[in-house]
């Protein structure tokens, strides 16, 4: 496995609460635009992004993460060598993230269940589903860079 992956998989999640990323570093990672990232979440490609794709993908990073499988995300799942600082940087983001209760991991319920607000934002209509007019508005309200 290599760091792209970690970074990926820990912080996906934030900015959208939902996406699959490729980032070189955790700075990069914080830097990318979140409408970005959540268009990345249209698994079928019709260029609209459905809550239950926002589900799939927050449980396809669950499982990446939860690397014991023990049905959490914690300290526990950390790689050994040289990968173990990028996921706890990652894993930090995370827990700030998902940690509803406190406990210093992250369940699979808890990261399911978690508020995604650049989705909530979007979805004007309320019908959960992110048309590609609301994303385009989305990323039209976006601060710029």
């Amino acid at each position: 496995m290599n760091v792209t992956f970690f970074v990926r998989a820990g912080l996906a999640v934030l900015l959208s609460g939902a996406c699959t990323l490729a980032w070189p570093s955790v700075a990069a990672a914080q830097q990318r635009d979140p409408v970005e990232m959540l268009a990345e979440a249209d698994a079928n490609g019709d260029g609209a992004i459905s809550w239950e794709e926002v589900v799939a993908l927050r449980t396809q990073n669950f499982q990446r993460l939860d690397r014991n499988n023990d049905g959490y995300i914690s300290a526990n799942d950390r790689p050994r060598g040289p990968f173990g600082a990028r996921f706890d940087e990652a894993f930090v983001q995370v827990k700030r993230q998902f940690d509803a209760n406190s406990d210093g991991r992250v369940s699979r319920a808890e990261m399911i269940g978690a508020p995604a607000p650049v989705f909530k934002r979007g979805d004007v209509d309320g019908d959960g589903v992110l048309s590609a007019q609301e994303l385009s508005a989305l990323r039209a309200a976006a601060p710029a860079k």
